[in-house]
């Protein structure tokens, strides 16, 4: 008995080690994990067998026989992320690299409602029967929403986005047949950021969406705080008896740096705003030199709290690619201590990031739990 537990420890052990590597061989392996190079061949076959692992290729050698790389296969398995915004419903098939297999997104108004869940279950269906998946492969349906969720994710603490029910975990059960959790979006979107990437450094995420959430992320961990209100940084408050916040407070960086500041100018069309940018309105630049301004006030608090990288998203930080250099000057000139802000950088993720996020608690699962 022990020394099945003992195979199945090693079997993980040496399966997350080439995760974590992307790739390697297995003499890396056993330099990393201290096991006899004969335990790791055991091993690899029967990854091999369970269609986990592959041999990617070889090694260049200068003599002698050439090692094999060894690669975990993105497509072993699966997980759906489910975006849910006041407006759009994105739904997302993501594999183990977080790639991005399948995608949908589409206009429709949120409302807790029987019709509204039973369309986002049927669309999901459509997108997994478009793709011809193997049910067997799907690890489980992460929900993203814009509301704090407590930490058994499946209970809504606090919601003023949308109006959502707080036990709507069991409306959506009776109807979604694959396990499911649900996760607050801005979360979701720092943790597929860090994800991506694999980072081992500390990380806050700005989502500058149609509200402004954060994720605080240590490597590829969430911090959640005691609470799970960790990284409200859309209530940072930059202005002092400012702009009303629709928190009921005044002068958050929400009603100063959301994406409908911007988006209310073109009659809600964040893309016509740029387009418009880019075309030399004046008017549309002191705009956006202002929005500029009071996020830089925020990512100043937030590197001198934590003094760690920041990462732009949303749908603002989506389109930021050509203003970084630009912003990270108004974020210098705030900075007594650095002469240099290339901390400061735009999301991987220009779309669907909370519900590539939301997919990501199933894809763990399984990689710890082999």
């Amino acid at each position: 008995m022990e020394e099945g537990k003992h195979k199945t420890k090693n079997l993980g052990n040496i399966y997350r080690f080439i995760f974590k590597e992307r790739q390697c061989s297995r003499q890396q392996i056993s330099n990393h994990l201290g096991l006899s190079l004969p335990t790791i061949t055991q091993n690899l076959n029967t990854l091999i067998e369970m269609n986990l692992v592959h041999i990617a290729g070889s090694y260049q050698s200068s003599g002698g026989r050439k090692a094999n790389v060894f690669e975990c296969i993105p497509d072993a398995r699966y997980a759906v992320g489910i975006d849910i915004t006041r407006n759009h419903l994105s739904i997302v098939l993501i594999n183990l690299n977080l790639d991005i297999i399948a995608q949908k997104r589409m206009r429709c108004p949120f409302e807790d409602s029987t019709i509204y869940y039973e369309n986002m279950c049927n669309e999901l269906e459509l997108l997994l029967d478009s793709h011809n998946l193997d049910r067997n492969k799907l690890l489980g349906v992460g929900i993203s929403l814009p509301v704090i969720v407590e930490s058994d994710h499946k209970t809504i603490w606090y919601t003023a986005v949308i109006n959502i029910s707080r036990n709507v975990y069991l409306h959506i059960k009776s109807r979604l047949q694959y396990p499911f959790l649900l996760f607050n979006d801005a979360s979701s979107a720092g943790l597929a950021e860090s994800w991506k990437y694999r980072s081992s450094r500390t990380s806050a995420y700005i989502s500058l969406s149609s509200s402004v959430g954060g994720a605080l992320m240590n490597a590829t961990e969430l911090f959640p705080g005691d609470n799970y209100k960790a990284s409200e940084f859309g209530h940072i408050c930059i202005v002092p008896n400012g702009k009303k916040c629709y928190c009921g407070r005044y002068g958050c960086l929400d009603a100063y740096c959301s994406a409908k500041v911007l988006s209310d100018f073109t009659d809600g069309n964040l893309e016509n705003f740029f387009a418009e940018l880019e075309s030399g309105n004046k008017g549309y630049a002191r705009v956006f030199d202002e929005y500029l301004s009071y996020l830089a006030l925020a990512v100043n608090t937030i590197r001198m709290c934590y003094d760690c990288d920041i990462i732009l998203g949303g749908t603002v930080g989506s389109h930021l690619n050509d203003y970084i250099e630009e912003f990270r000057q108004k974020a210098i000139e705030l900075n007594p201590f650095e002469k240099n802000a290339d901390y400061i950088r735009c999301c991987y993720y220009k779309t669907a990031a909370s519900a590539v996020g939301a997919g990501i608690y199933f894809i763990n699962k399984f990689i710890n739990n082999l």
